[in-house]
């Protein structure tokens, strides 16, 4: 008798936090990596409502630099990834923290992909399972929804406008992000 062996890869996230009051781990996450200025990802409503603050809070009292890119959309857009990269370039950071649910990670996987790929800058080539060759710009990921996965997924959905489409993003060269938290207080 012939014997069938099926091989699958699971593959999560190297590092997670949860619980309440996680997110007073990610300076100390940061340090371990070396970086020393946060590119803050979150949608306006969660700035407006006062989420992102907790994050926020976190970074000053621990001395660490951020720039705020609040603009990201729901399904965020080829023309809103640019912005983020554009917005990322100037803000000299070196290390990104997506706060938010679906579109803020999204946003925040394939602004990271691009600055460290920038032959994939139009961002409608990374659709499918995109051939890069360089990992992400380090990212922390804090959920703030549950069941969408998009903290620990490879996978990230951008909207494309022009041809009225959605279309899926695969990243391929190791998992995202490298540590994910999760703020329920």
């Amino acid at each position: 008798m012939k014997r069938i062996v099926v091989v699958n890869r699971f593959v999560l996230n190297p590092v997670s936090y949860h619980g309440a009051g996680a997110i007073a781990e990610i300076p100390g996450e940061l340090a371990l990596h070396g970086k020393t200025k946060v590119f803050l990802c979150a949608d306006a409503g969660l700035v407006q409502c006062g989420v992102a603050a907790k994050v926020i809070g976190v970074l000053d009292g621990a001395g660490v630099a951020w720039e705020l890119f609040s603009d990201v959309k729901p399904n965020p857009t080829v023309e809103n990834v640019q912005d983020g990269v554009a917005a990322f370039k100037a803000s000299g950071a070196d290390a990104i923290v997506a706060v938010g649910g679906r579109s803020a990670m999204d946003a925040a996987k394939a602004i990271g992909i691009i600055i460290a790929n920038p032959e994939f800058e139009d961002a409608v080539s990374l659709e499918g399972v995109a051939p890069t060759k360089n990992h992400a710009v380090f990212t922390i990921a804090v959920p703030t929804t549950a069941g969408t996965a998009a903290e620990v997924t490879i996978n990230y959905v951008i909207t494309d406008i022009a041809k009225k489409r959605k279309f899926v993003c695969v990243w391929t060269s190791t998992t995202f992000p490298k540590s994910p938290w999760s703020i329920p207080s």
